[in-house]
């Protein structure tokens, strides 16, 4: 593998260093091959000129020598050398000169003139085979030369890729299976790159993976599998050596042939961590402050007469389950999606455990699971918690009893999220109650997330809504 730079030209092709494409194609090619009509009959001429001479010469030593016996080697070099014109025109002229100069006018010959025609004939025959063979094996070699050429440039191309990449990169062949399983694998190749990144030399190549320290188990178990399935594979891998990151893809290449590329992503790793330390500081702060405005509220409600003591206490009820709302979503889920369908089943339970105090009254949940954006989990949670801890106190008064059905599911292409219950149903004037707090929250929430809410009822109370593009 070369290691050394190699000039190109203008045109992106080697310049002629050794082992560049243009080097390869002159080991090809003999001669070059002219493509003008007047170089080629130049060949023709000076070819069959020659051998004319050549045979002047040595039939003054051996007159029996045959007309055409030095006409072939000729026409084979001329079709060789300038295609199959210069082979024609070697052919013709060999022709007429054998018969003026060395059949006719020969006295000494005792042979009829047609023994002399045919033999002329059956030698332009041959010399036609001749030039046809030379043809064909002028143009292979000119291919061979071509596709010689384009190889080198490919392997240019991927030796200076492979020198210069910022990646790591190698390629591992299968060398041992216990029981249809991959235990080992030897390094066929690996770029610089990557012997920067292991913080290994060029000795490396040509060794197992068994003679690196350490478990190697996990490892193996991803390179057999997309040997077997053919599937790339993508995962993340801590070198304890280095102290580096890598993001490793791996993908099969033939049946016991893998190629691994590296990339060091110590950096982004940094900073999810710096990231992951100020989510934490951020959520920690908001749960303070979350609970000193509930902590002021109930203070206040505590103080005040009858009714304002009561909307003191819904304006706490609210502000603590935004607080497990976000306590939830946040202690458990540090991605950006949260599991919609898990989460409702867990808010529900929490649900039951604080506002129900018997078997009067149950909460159901069923939910698919869904990848939703925190940003719309949060507003669809407080939903959630306000329609169900409404629906506890007042759809079924004691001592009646029933069920509050909430459900999250996939209907005509879009998310639905419904809260319904058989109590005594919503009073007839709701819609005319829209400016109350409760439900002018609820219209907010749902427009927070660019949703529709529709409310039917009676009998019992139906809180519908579809999302719009909410499911990532």
């Amino acid at each position: 593998m070369a290691t050394g730079w190699t000039d190109l030209d203008e045109a992106g092709r080697a310049t002629g260093a050794p082992g560049s494409p243009n080097a390869s194609a002159r080991r090809w090619r003999v001669l070059p091959r002219p493509q003008g009509l007047a170089a080629q009959l130049t060949i023709a001429v000076g070819m069959i000129a020659a051998a004319t001479l050549l045979r002047l010469g040595l039939g003054m030593i051996a007159p029996g020598i045959a007309p055409f016996s030095l006409y072939f080697p000729a026409i084979l070099l001329a079709a060789l050398l300038g295609g199959w014109r210069a082979g024609a025109a070697a052919t013709a002229m060999s022709a007429a000169l054998a018969w003026g100069l060395f059949v006719e006018p020969m006295p000494a010959n005792p042979r009829p003139i047609w023994i002399s025609l045919f033999n002329l004939a059956l030698n332009t025959g041959v010399s036609a085979a001749i030039v046809a063979v030379a043809s064909s094996l002028g143009a292979l070699i000119e291919r061979l030369a071509q596709s010689q050429g384009a190889l080198s440039e490919r392997n240019l191309y991927y030796d200076t890729l492979f020198q210069t990449m910022f990646e790591g990169f190698a390629l591992c062949e299968a060398t041992l299976f216990d029981e249809g399983r991959l235990t080992d694998y030897v390094i066929l190749e690996m770029n610089p790159a990557l012997q920067r990144m292991l913080g290994v030399g060029p000795e490396a190549i040509g060794g197992k993976l068994s003679a690196t320290p350490g478990d190697q188990t996990a490892w193996l178990t991803v390179c057999d599998r997309v040997l077997k399935t053919g599937k790339p594979a993508v995962f993340e891998f801590h070198n304890r050596a280095t102290g580096r990151w890598h993001e490793i893809h791996i993908s099969r290449v033939t049946a016991t042939r893998m190629a691994q590329l590296f990339f060091d992503v110590t950096e982004r790793k940094a900073a999810e961590a710096r990231q992951a330390g100020l989510f934490d500081e951020l959520n920690h702060r908001v749960k303070n402050n979350l609970g000193m405005v509930s902590a002021l509220l109930n203070m206040q409600a505590r103080r005040g007469d009858g009714s304002m003591r009561a909307e003191l206490m819904k304006a706490v009820d609210r502000v603590q389950s935004i607080a497990e709302v976000h306590e939830s979503l946040y202690s458990r889920y540090h991605s950006g999606e949260v599991d919609f369908g898990a989460y409702l089943e867990n808010l529900c339970q929490r649900l039951t455990k604080s506002l129900l105090a018997d078997d009067r009254i149950q909460i159901r949940v069923e939910a698919q699971s869904a990848s939703l954006g925190v940003d719309h989990a949060v507003p669809l949670g407080m939903v959630v918690n306000e329609l169900v801890t409404n629906a506890v106190k007042h759809a079924y008064p004691a001592p009646d009893g029933g069920v509050v059905a909430v459900s999250f599911q996939r209907l005509e292409g879009r998310s639905v999220l419904r809260i319904a219950d058989g109590g005594r149903g919503l009073p007839e004037d709701i819609e005319g109650k829209a400016g109350g707090l409760g439900l002018t929250l609820l219209r907010s929430l749902v427009q927070q997330v660019g949703g529709e809410l529709t409310i039917h009822g009676p009998p019992g109370a139906v809180f519908e809504i579809r999302l719009v593009d909410a499911e990532t």
